[in-house]
């Protein structure tokens, strides 16, 4: 019986003791997509039709903003781009109809949203062209500003005739002065002095006379100058707004376009190689919805995993955390495993039918822990294995045993 409590006791104590050495990792497992930092980018249809333009194939690479494929269409593809580069011509230089119907033809073959836009865009342009070779109130302005100049001339002929008067009436006034004087001594007659004092009034009323023409001249002026402010102001704000009625119907047309380019005209958004799903030529009818290329980057240096964490032990997660990696491409038996870093993780879930959050891990290289190099390819699946922080046995059987007690007082 003693011997048998001590090799039983002695088992405690080495369980006990082992359970203190022993320690394993507490880890939360997550989906994982590896890609880079910029991702590949599909492109789906988004009517359906057959497509009359294809420029692309598998392989091949494009640049940002190429036009790859085009849907037909009520509209001629080769139309609405000529007129998109007619819009886009800043160099062209319209001044008459004829150059107005030459630069854009009324004989395009585009859907009924362009040809109305298309037509208001004419209707504008035609009445800021009109507007311009007609030209009224420029006319208007100009044959006031010719009266002012003309007032402007009589005026200066008045203001020297005026300087003539004055000097006159002054001549005659000493004249009329010294006159007065010998008329005290007796020298001149009463007669003599009554005509040299009406020549003086003569001479008087000439001053004034010019005076009043000035005012009147200057008054025309002040009227034509008002007259011809007010021209230019509207020959400007009419200016200002056929302009303006141009502009605004250039800017529909040119919306109607892009919408149609949205719907029927699949553009590459990077620049990248062209990677192709179930398209060969010309004429083959597609689906909406259907996903016929993905574009991928040419920049894929900086590797990057996307995992969807569970809500389950996630407030444990932090930066900086180890991340082993497996992928589903290449089978961890015979490739071995990645290892990465935790970069980031969202602060909240997201939404929706499933809760996660969402992480982000950094892959410094693609060497498994067998050393081999794996290929990159954009978009390897897997499974990842988020190593929280080791923990011993004792620990683990703590927490339970602390749980069962807070449970029981509860």
């Amino acid at each position: 019986m003693r011997r048998g409590s001590l090799v039983v006791f002695l088992f405690f104590v080495l369980m006990v003791f082992l359970s203190f050495i022993l320690k394993y990792n507490e880890v939360v497992q997550a989906e994982i997509l590896i890609t880079s930092d910029y991702p590949p980018v599909d492109l789906y249809c988004k009517k359906s039709g057959k497509l009359v333009f294809q420029n692309f194939e598998s392989g091949k690479n494009v640049e940002e903003g190429d036009v790859l494929a085009i849907i037909e269409s009520s509209s001629k593809y080769e139309d609405v781009y000529f007129l998109k580069k007619r819009l886009s011509d800043n160099k062209q230089s319209i001044s008459t109809l004829d150059n107005l119907f030459q630069n854009y033809p009324s004989t395009l073959e585009v859907d009924v949203e362009i040809h109305q836009s298309y037509q208001e865009f004419l209707k504008a342009y035609q009445a800021y062209l009109l507007y311009l070779n007609l030209n009224e109130e420029t006319n208007e302005s100009d044959n006031l500003n010719s009266r002012i100049a003309r007032l402007k001339r009589q005026i200066n002929i008045k203001e020297r005739q005026l300087q003539v008067a004055q000097r006159n009436y002054l001549l005659s006034k000493k004249k009329r002065d010294r006159q007065k004087t010998l008329l005290e001594k007796g020298v001149v007659s009463r007669q003599e002095f009554d005509g040299i004092e009406q020549e003086l009034l003569i001479v008087q009323n000439d001053v004034n006379k010019i005076q009043e023409e000035l005012e009147v001249l200057h008054v025309d002026t002040l009227k034509l100058n008002d007259m011809s402010s007010k021209s230019q102001n509207k020959n400007i704000s009419n200016a200002s707004s056929y302009l303006s009625d141009l502009q605004l119907a250039k800017q529909r047309l040119r919306a109607s376009i892009e919408q149609w380019e949205n719907d029927y005209a699949i553009k590459s958004p990077i620049t990248g190689g062209v990677t192709v799903f179930d398209i060969w030529n010309n004429y083959q009818h597609v689906e909406e919805g259907e996903h016929i290329l993905t574009i991928v980057p040419e920049n894929n240096n900086h590797l990057i995993g996307k995992c969807k964490v569970p809500i389950k032990n996630s407030g444990k997660i932090e930066v900086g955390q180890n991340v082993i990696i497996k992928l589903d491409n290449y089978p961890y038996h015979e490739w071995g495993l990645l290892t990465g870093k935790m970069a980031s993780i969202s602060e909240t879930p997201k939404k929706g039918d499933e809760l996660y959050y969402s992480a982000y891990i950094s892959i410094p290289e693609l060497v498994t822990t067998y050393g081999k190099e794996i290929e990159f390819k954009q978009e390897m699946f897997g499974n990842a294995k988020i190593i929280l922080r080791e923990s011993s046995l004792i620990e683990r059987i703590f927490y339970q045993f602390k749980a069962l007690w807070n449970d029981l007082k509860t």
